[in-house]
Protein backbone atom coordinates (compact mmCIF):
# COMPACT_ATOMS: atom_id res chain seq x y z
CA UNK A 1 0.00 0.00 0.00
CA UNK A 2 3.01 2.30 0.82
CA UNK A 3 4.35 1.32 -2.39
CA UNK A 4 0.62 2.46 -4.58
CA UNK A 5 0.15 5.33 -2.27
CA UNK A 6 3.72 7.55 -3.27
CA UNK A 7 2.99 6.81 -6.79
CA UNK A 8 -0.79 8.24 -6.72
CA UNK A 9 0.42 11.29 -4.86
CA UNK A 10 2.77 11.45 -7.21
CA UNK A 11 0.92 10.91 -10.30
CA UNK A 12 -1.85 13.95 -8.67
CA UNK A 13 0.99 16.23 -7.94
CA UNK A 14 1.88 15.78 -12.09
CA UNK A 15 -1.70 16.05 -13.32
CA UNK A 16 -2.42 19.16 -10.77
CA UNK A 17 0.32 21.24 -11.09
CA UNK A 18 -1.00 24.73 -10.86
CA UNK A 19 2.15 25.94 -13.11
CA UNK A 20 2.90 28.65 -10.57
CA UNK A 21 5.24 29.65 -7.84
CA UNK A 22 5.07 27.59 -4.32
CA UNK A 23 5.62 29.66 -1.71
CA UNK A 24 5.52 27.04 1.22
CA UNK A 25 4.81 23.15 1.49
CA UNK A 26 3.10 21.65 4.36
CA UNK A 27 3.31 17.52 4.62
CA UNK A 28 0.89 16.62 7.07
CA UNK A 29 -2.38 16.08 8.13
CA UNK A 30 -1.06 12.50 8.85
CA UNK A 31 2.39 11.29 10.06
CA UNK A 32 4.58 11.70 6.91
CA UNK A 33 7.64 10.10 8.77
CA UNK A 34 6.06 6.85 9.69
CA UNK A 35 6.84 6.25 6.07
CA UNK A 36 10.11 4.23 6.09
CA UNK A 37 12.89 6.32 4.91
CA UNK A 38 13.16 5.26 1.42
CA UNK A 39 9.43 6.06 0.29
CA UNK A 40 9.59 9.24 2.03
CA UNK A 41 13.18 10.07 0.51
CA UNK A 42 11.41 9.60 -2.86
CA UNK A 43 8.34 11.78 -2.43
CA UNK A 44 9.95 14.31 -0.88
CA UNK A 45 12.96 14.58 -3.88
CA UNK A 46 9.94 14.58 -6.36
CA UNK A 47 8.13 17.73 -4.80
CA UNK A 48 11.37 19.05 -4.52
CA UNK A 49 12.08 18.88 -8.45
CA UNK A 50 8.24 20.16 -8.86
CA UNK A 51 8.35 23.40 -6.71
CA UNK A 52 12.20 24.34 -6.73
CA UNK A 53 13.51 25.97 -3.46
CA UNK A 54 10.67 27.46 -0.83
CA UNK A 55 10.39 29.93 1.45
CA UNK A 56 9.16 27.52 4.21
CA UNK A 57 8.53 22.90 4.05
CA UNK A 58 7.22 21.90 7.34
CA UNK A 59 6.96 18.51 7.89
CA UNK A 60 4.65 16.88 10.49
CA UNK A 61 6.50 13.88 12.84
CA UNK A 62 5.70 12.21 15.75
CA UNK A 63 8.25 12.25 18.59
CA UNK A 64 8.67 8.44 18.31
CA UNK A 65 8.64 7.94 14.39
CA UNK A 66 11.87 10.51 13.60
CA UNK A 67 15.13 8.99 13.81
CA UNK A 68 18.68 10.15 12.56
CA UNK A 69 18.14 8.46 9.07
CA UNK A 70 14.65 10.40 8.62
CA UNK A 71 16.10 13.57 9.65
CA UNK A 72 18.78 13.18 7.18
CA UNK A 73 16.10 12.37 4.60
CA UNK A 74 14.02 15.51 4.80
CA UNK A 75 17.45 17.95 5.08
CA UNK A 76 18.57 16.54 2.35
CA UNK A 77 15.29 17.16 0.76
CA UNK A 78 15.15 21.32 1.68
CA UNK A 79 12.50 20.68 4.37
CA UNK A 80 13.28 23.41 6.70
CA UNK A 81 10.69 23.03 9.41
CA UNK A 82 9.27 19.91 11.47
CA UNK A 83 6.31 19.95 13.26
CA UNK A 84 5.95 17.65 16.33
CA UNK A 85 2.63 16.32 17.68
CA UNK A 86 4.22 16.63 21.10
CA UNK A 87 0.67 16.96 22.82
CA UNK A 88 1.34 16.81 26.37
CA UNK A 89 4.39 16.25 28.68
CA UNK A 90 2.24 14.40 31.15
CA UNK A 91 1.83 10.15 30.84
CA UNK A 92 -1.61 10.58 32.29
CA UNK A 93 -2.61 13.01 29.07
CA UNK A 94 -1.01 11.08 26.20
CA UNK A 95 -2.53 7.72 27.77
CA UNK A 96 -6.26 9.34 27.51
CA UNK A 97 -4.94 10.44 24.19
CA UNK A 98 -3.68 7.30 22.95
CA UNK A 99 -0.47 8.24 21.70
CA UNK A 100 2.93 5.98 21.58
CA UNK A 101 5.15 8.24 22.88
CA UNK A 102 6.10 9.44 26.28
CA UNK A 103 7.33 12.94 27.24
CA UNK A 104 10.99 12.13 27.14
CA UNK A 105 10.63 11.01 23.57
CA UNK A 106 9.64 14.81 22.98
CA UNK A 107 12.56 16.55 24.25
CA UNK A 108 15.10 13.44 22.61
CA UNK A 109 13.20 14.15 19.10
CA UNK A 110 13.95 18.12 19.41
CA UNK A 111 17.30 17.82 20.36
CA UNK A 112 17.79 15.04 17.47
CA UNK A 113 16.29 17.34 15.12
CA UNK A 114 18.73 20.58 16.62
CA UNK A 115 21.61 18.29 15.67
CA UNK A 116 20.63 17.73 12.76
CA UNK A 117 20.79 21.05 11.81
CA UNK A 118 16.89 22.18 11.87
CA UNK A 119 16.52 25.65 13.22
CA UNK A 120 12.25 25.97 12.34
CA UNK A 121 10.89 23.68 15.14
CA UNK A 122 7.07 23.30 15.86
CA UNK A 123 5.40 21.66 19.14
CA UNK A 124 1.86 20.74 18.75
CA UNK A 125 -0.41 20.66 22.14
CA UNK A 126 -3.28 19.83 23.67
CA UNK A 127 -5.00 21.25 26.69
CA UNK A 128 -8.95 20.80 27.55
CA UNK A 129 -7.86 16.64 28.01
CA UNK A 130 -10.39 14.98 30.58
CA UNK A 131 -9.06 14.78 33.92
CA UNK A 132 -6.40 17.67 32.95
CA UNK A 133 -5.86 20.10 36.06
CA UNK A 134 -4.32 23.87 35.37
CA UNK A 135 -1.69 22.64 37.04
CA UNK A 136 -0.99 19.98 34.89
CA UNK A 137 -1.25 22.27 31.63
CA UNK A 138 0.70 25.08 32.90
CA UNK A 139 3.87 22.46 33.79
CA UNK A 140 3.25 21.23 30.02
CA UNK A 141 3.62 24.95 29.06
CA UNK A 142 6.85 25.63 31.00
CA UNK A 143 8.36 22.07 29.84
CA UNK A 144 7.73 23.32 26.30
CA UNK A 145 9.33 26.64 26.63
CA UNK A 146 12.32 25.18 28.00
CA UNK A 147 12.76 23.57 24.92
CA UNK A 148 12.87 26.64 23.17
CA UNK A 149 11.17 25.89 19.80
CA UNK A 150 10.34 28.50 17.38
CA UNK A 151 6.86 28.01 17.44
CA UNK A 152 4.01 26.58 19.28
CA UNK A 153 0.52 25.76 18.73
CA UNK A 154 -2.02 25.27 21.35
CA UNK A 155 -5.23 23.36 20.34
CA UNK A 156 -8.42 22.63 22.77
CA UNK A 157 -9.13 19.17 22.50
CA UNK A 158 -11.95 18.25 19.68
CA UNK A 159 -13.85 15.82 19.85
CA UNK A 160 -13.64 14.40 15.89
CA UNK A 161 -16.90 12.39 14.71
CA UNK A 162 -15.33 8.47 14.38
CA UNK A 163 -12.91 8.30 17.04
CA UNK A 164 -12.56 6.48 20.33
CA UNK A 165 -12.61 9.72 22.50
CA UNK A 166 -16.11 10.75 21.02
CA UNK A 167 -17.36 7.24 21.39
CA UNK A 168 -16.29 7.22 24.88
CA UNK A 169 -17.87 10.30 25.49
CA UNK A 170 -21.21 9.72 24.07
CA UNK A 171 -21.35 6.06 26.02
CA UNK A 172 -20.75 8.68 29.17
CA UNK A 173 -17.43 6.53 29.92
CA UNK A 174 -15.43 9.97 29.84
CA UNK A 175 -15.95 13.84 31.08
CA UNK A 176 -15.15 16.42 29.10
CA UNK A 177 -13.17 19.25 30.56
CA UNK A 178 -15.29 21.86 32.39
CA UNK A 179 -15.81 24.97 29.98
CA UNK A 180 -14.39 27.24 32.65
CA UNK A 181 -11.60 25.52 33.10
CA UNK A 182 -10.69 25.68 29.61
CA UNK A 183 -11.47 28.91 29.65
CA UNK A 184 -8.60 29.19 32.27
CA UNK A 185 -6.22 27.44 30.44
CA UNK A 186 -6.65 29.57 27.46
CA UNK A 187 -6.02 33.06 29.27
CA UNK A 188 -2.94 31.31 31.07
CA UNK A 189 -1.19 30.58 27.41
CA UNK A 190 -1.45 33.53 26.46
CA UNK A 191 0.08 34.63 29.64
CA UNK A 192 2.80 32.14 29.69
CA UNK A 193 3.63 32.12 26.40
CA UNK A 194 3.68 35.85 25.69
CA UNK A 195 5.75 36.43 28.89
CA UNK A 196 8.73 33.78 27.49
CA UNK A 197 8.73 36.17 24.32
CA UNK A 198 6.36 34.56 21.65
CA UNK A 199 3.64 36.60 20.17
CA UNK A 200 0.03 35.20 19.39
CA UNK A 201 -0.42 35.67 16.09
CA UNK A 202 -3.32 33.80 15.55
CA UNK A 203 -6.09 31.93 18.26
CA UNK A 204 -4.07 28.63 18.67
CA UNK A 205 -0.48 29.50 17.47
CA UNK A 206 2.07 31.63 19.01
CA UNK A 207 5.49 31.79 17.00
CA UNK A 208 8.77 33.84 17.96
CA UNK A 209 9.82 36.74 15.80
CA UNK A 210 9.62 36.59 12.21
CA UNK A 211 8.82 33.05 12.87
CA UNK A 212 4.85 32.39 12.15
CA UNK A 213 3.80 29.43 9.84
CA UNK A 214 3.84 30.36 6.57
CA UNK A 215 1.41 27.49 5.36
CA UNK A 216 -0.85 28.42 7.59
CA UNK A 217 -1.13 32.07 7.24
CA UNK A 218 -1.44 32.05 3.70
CA UNK A 219 -4.43 29.67 4.67
CA UNK A 220 -5.81 31.96 7.24
CA UNK A 221 -6.04 35.04 4.96
CA UNK A 222 -7.74 32.63 2.55
CA UNK A 223 -5.56 32.62 -0.50
CA UNK A 224 -4.77 29.63 -2.81
CA UNK A 225 -3.42 26.52 -2.00
CA UNK A 226 -3.00 23.09 -3.95
CA UNK A 227 -3.70 19.82 -1.90
CA UNK A 228 -3.01 16.83 -2.72
CA UNK A 229 -3.20 12.84 -1.16
CA UNK A 230 -6.09 11.32 0.57
CA UNK A 231 -8.51 14.11 2.24
CA UNK A 232 -6.72 16.75 1.41
CA UNK A 233 -8.33 19.86 0.12
CA UNK A 234 -7.53 22.45 -2.51
CA UNK A 235 -8.75 26.03 -3.23
CA UNK A 236 -7.54 27.11 -7.13
CA UNK A 237 -8.92 29.36 -9.83
CA UNK A 238 -12.04 30.12 -7.12
CA UNK A 239 -12.92 26.44 -6.36
CA UNK A 240 -12.86 24.22 -3.77
CA UNK A 241 -12.33 20.80 -4.13
CA UNK A 242 -11.50 17.61 -1.69
CA UNK A 243 -10.56 14.31 -2.41
CA UNK A 244 -11.39 11.20 -0.85
CA UNK A 245 -10.42 9.99 2.48
CA UNK A 246 -9.98 6.23 2.27
CA UNK A 247 -6.09 5.86 1.45
CA UNK A 248 -7.33 2.48 -1.01
CA UNK A 249 -10.14 4.39 -3.02
CA UNK A 250 -7.62 7.12 -3.87
CA UNK A 251 -4.78 4.64 -4.32
CA UNK A 252 -6.87 3.14 -7.42
CA UNK A 253 -8.98 6.51 -8.39
CA UNK A 254 -5.59 7.58 -9.13
CA UNK A 255 -4.21 4.50 -10.87
CA UNK A 256 -7.93 4.46 -13.19
CA UNK A 257 -9.86 7.27 -13.07
CA UNK A 258 -8.22 10.31 -11.66
CA UNK A 259 -11.28 12.57 -11.62
CA UNK A 260 -12.86 9.99 -9.43
CA UNK A 261 -10.76 10.85 -6.27
CA UNK A 262 -12.32 14.25 -5.73
CA UNK A 263 -15.43 13.68 -3.79
CA UNK A 264 -16.50 17.24 -3.32
CA UNK A 265 -16.31 20.23 -5.51
CA UNK A 266 -17.55 23.74 -4.81
CA UNK A 267 -16.99 27.05 -6.30
CA UNK A 268 -18.01 30.00 -4.32
CA UNK A 269 -19.88 33.28 -5.15
CA UNK A 270 -18.26 36.66 -4.97
CA UNK A 271 -20.47 36.93 -1.48
CA UNK A 272 -20.01 33.77 -0.11
CA UNK A 273 -15.93 34.11 -0.62
CA UNK A 274 -15.86 37.31 1.46
CA UNK A 275 -17.57 35.78 4.14
CA UNK A 276 -15.29 32.91 4.32
CA UNK A 277 -12.09 35.20 3.70
CA UNK A 278 -13.54 37.47 6.28
CA UNK A 279 -13.82 34.11 9.12
CA UNK A 280 -10.55 33.31 8.19
CA UNK A 281 -8.86 35.98 8.32
CA UNK A 282 -10.81 36.66 12.02
CA UNK A 283 -8.38 33.97 13.36
CA UNK A 284 -5.42 36.22 13.05
CA UNK A 285 -4.99 38.55 15.98
CA UNK A 286 -4.27 41.49 13.65
CA UNK A 287 -7.65 40.63 12.17
CA UNK A 288 -9.18 41.60 8.85
CA UNK A 289 -7.38 44.44 6.76
CA UNK A 290 -9.79 47.34 5.30
CA UNK A 291 -7.38 47.35 2.85
CA UNK A 292 -6.28 44.07 2.42
CA UNK A 293 -10.17 42.80 2.65
CA UNK A 294 -11.12 44.83 -0.28
CA UNK A 295 -8.17 44.46 -2.77
CA UNK A 296 -8.77 40.16 -2.11
CA UNK A 297 -12.73 39.93 -2.46
CA UNK A 298 -13.68 43.77 -3.99
CA UNK A 299 -16.02 44.34 -1.17
CA UNK A 300 -15.62 47.18 2.06
CA UNK A 301 -15.56 44.95 5.19
CA UNK A 302 -16.96 47.41 7.05
CA UNK A 303 -20.39 47.68 4.88
CA UNK A 304 -20.36 44.22 4.36
CA UNK A 305 -20.82 43.21 7.86
CA UNK A 306 -22.00 46.50 9.33
CA UNK A 307 -24.58 44.16 11.65
CA UNK A 308 -22.23 41.73 13.46
CA UNK A 309 -19.38 44.36 13.73
CA UNK A 310 -21.54 46.57 15.56
CA UNK A 311 -23.00 43.71 17.55
CA UNK A 312 -19.99 42.57 18.92
CA UNK A 313 -18.22 45.67 19.51
CA UNK A 314 -21.17 46.73 21.61
CA UNK A 315 -20.46 43.44 23.82
CA UNK A 316 -16.27 44.04 24.00
CA UNK A 317 -15.92 40.73 21.14
CA UNK A 318 -14.32 42.96 18.26
CA UNK A 319 -12.59 46.54 18.09
CA UNK A 320 -12.52 48.76 14.94
CA UNK A 321 -9.96 51.26 13.94
CA UNK A 322 -8.77 52.52 11.33
CA UNK A 323 -6.23 49.61 10.13
CA UNK A 324 -9.28 47.29 10.82
CA UNK A 325 -11.37 44.68 12.44
CA UNK A 326 -9.76 42.17 14.66
CA UNK A 327 -11.59 39.99 18.17
CA UNK A 328 -10.31 41.34 21.43
CA UNK A 329 -9.36 38.73 24.15
CA UNK A 330 -12.61 38.18 25.24
CA UNK A 331 -13.55 37.65 21.55
CA UNK A 332 -11.32 34.73 20.86
CA UNK A 333 -12.39 32.73 23.45
CA UNK A 334 -15.96 32.71 22.10
CA UNK A 335 -14.58 32.98 18.09
CA UNK A 336 -16.33 30.43 16.96
CA UNK A 337 -19.78 31.94 17.83
CA UNK A 338 -18.43 35.00 16.46
CA UNK A 339 -17.57 33.63 13.03
CA UNK A 340 -21.03 32.17 12.36
CA UNK A 341 -22.50 35.47 11.37
CA UNK A 342 -19.47 36.72 9.08
CA UNK A 343 -20.34 33.67 6.91
CA UNK A 344 -22.24 34.74 4.06
CA UNK A 345 -24.66 33.17 1.33
CA UNK A 346 -24.30 33.91 -2.49
CA UNK A 347 -26.29 37.54 -2.15
CA UNK A 348 -24.37 40.36 -0.19
CA UNK A 349 -26.56 41.57 2.46
CA UNK A 350 -28.07 45.13 2.34
CA UNK A 351 -25.16 47.63 2.30
CA UNK A 352 -24.97 49.63 5.77
CA UNK A 353 -21.61 51.72 6.84
CA UNK A 354 -20.30 51.47 10.41
CA UNK A 355 -18.91 54.65 11.59
CA UNK A 356 -15.69 54.45 13.23
CA UNK A 357 -15.16 55.52 17.24
CA UNK A 358 -12.86 58.76 17.25
CA UNK A 359 -9.62 57.86 17.63
CA UNK A 360 -6.85 60.31 20.12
Amino acid sequence: MIESLIRAICTEIEQRDPQRPVRAIFVGGGTPTELPPDPLRRLLEFIAARTGPVAEWTVEANPTSTTELHLDVLLAAGVNRISFGAQSFHPDDLRVLERLHNPVHIGESVRAARSAGFNNLNLDLIYGIPGQPLSRWRETLHRAIELNTEHLSCYSLMYEDGTALTRLKREGRLTPCDEDLEADMFHLTIEELTAAGFEHYEISNFAKPRRECLANVIYWENREYLGVGPSAVSYLNGERRKNVADVRRYCVGMSSHPASVAVETERLSPSARAGETAVQMLRLTRGINHRQFRQVTGFDVLDLFAGPVERFREMGLVEVDATGIRLTRAGLLVSNRIMQDFLLGDEPPPTRHVTLPVLG
